[in-house]
């Protein structure tokens, strides 16, 4: 057995590669016999390094073409492991969402001719695994986790608008329509018997037209860094999604983000149902009344938004943090080089069909 463990990292996504790649790299790379290079650009210095010195290759929601045809057959005949990482489910778009119109008519053809030819996959749901598992036989869940904890602030909310936020992103329009009606008729409502709110809308400008109040903030797509601390400005946090199945395949991510930054979260049932505790460390809707009922009841209530956010912060600081994960994916790595002469032998004949049309 090689004592000294090489592996690469190619982060293709800037959203989802610091809990996919960066922070974990950075983790297993403390660990001893093991090296971790993570690159975004296959050039030449990368792919002979690779070759000459690699075990693993980690890539990152990479779609089939000839390009990376090639570099299959190079890593197969070297006896380089070639691991899929997929967050999302990209095999079923939503096909009235906006990413699905911005994306190529074979893109999840392309998407599952990759994930095929790979002798590995790491994904970060459960329901995302049993997706791919119907055509892959090597899955593991590695769970998306937060890297570290900022210090938890106590939110002043005296003298000062209640904040309530939808970090909506680019594409959640859809998600938006699941409580769009019954969020405009419960702040004009309230707005009326003399409540003194702000809604804050980053990303997603239609979401932001669709408010009828005139008290709102749009703020545009952010760099990482800023969307964070934008979190910390919300008392609430709005996390609604459509019960698709692309959704059910997502992540928590979104829960332990706004956890992180101290706020009170109000979600869907899909996908927060198995990661926030009702009433005590967020609240759970599944459906227009439930989240009228929710929201009304912090707002008319507002001592209880910094407790349930308080308990969110200390639910992801005991359970959520990566340093206490990160011996799975260690182990995972390792258990997939140690069957690694039979994991190569299972690929070969995936990678011999007609690459045509690429």
């Amino acid at each position: 057995m090689k004592e000294r463990f090489h592996i690469f990292q190619f982060a293709t996504s800037p959203v989802c590669a610091p809990y996919r790649i960066w922070a974990p790299g950075k983790q297993l790379a403390r660990h001893e016999n093991l090296k971790v290079t993570a690159f975004e650009q296959m050039d030449g210095q990368i792919l002979r390094s690779l070759l000459e010195d690699g075990d693993m290759l980690i890539v990152q929601r990479v779609t089939m073409s000839r390009k990376f045809f090639k570099l299959l057959t190079a890593v197969n005949r070297s006896g380089i492991l070639l691991v899929y990482e997929i967050d999302d489910d990209l095999l079923n778009l939503d096909s009235d969402s906006r990413f699905a119109r911005t994306v190529p008519g074979d893109f999840s053809d392309r998407i599952k001719q990759a994930i095929s030819c790979s002798h590995a996959v790491q994904c970060s749901t459960h329901h995302l695994a049993r997706v791919i598992s119907e055509f892959h036989p090597e899955v593991v869940v590695l769970e998306n986790q937060l890297e570290h904890l900022p210090l938890l602030v106590d939110k002043n909310m005296q003298d000062r608008p209640l904040i309530i936020g939808y970090a909506a992103g680019e594409h959640h329009w859809l998600d938006w329509q699941t409580v769009k009606d019954a969020y405009n008729h419960l702040i004009a409502e309230l707005e009326n018997s003399g409540h003194n709110i702000e809604t804050w809308i980053m990303g997603d400008k239609a979401i932001y037209d669709s408010l009828d109040t005139q008290n709102k903030k749009y703020f545009p797509l952010a760099s990482r860094e800023d969307y964070l601390e934008m979190l910390s400005c919300f008392d609430i946090s709005l996390i609604p999604l459509s019960d698709s199945l692309f959704n059910r395949s997502k992540s928590d991510v979104k829960f332990l983000e706004s956890a992180s930054r101290g706020c009170a979260v109000i979600a869907s049932t899909t996908v927060y149902s198995d990661s926030i505790r009702h009433e005590q460390t967020g609240l759970l809707f599944s459906g227009q009344r439930e989240f009228q009922v929710c929201l009304k009841g912090l707002i008319c209530n507002p001592a209880r938004i910094p407790q349930l956010g308080k308990n969110a912060y200390n639910d992801v600081k005991k359970n959520r943090l990566l340093s206490r994960h990160i011996n799975k994916w260690e182990a995972t790595y390792r258990s997939w080089f140690e069957n690694k002469n039979a994991l190569l032998s299972n690929v070969p004949a995936k990678q011999n069909f007609v690459v045509s049309g690429i």
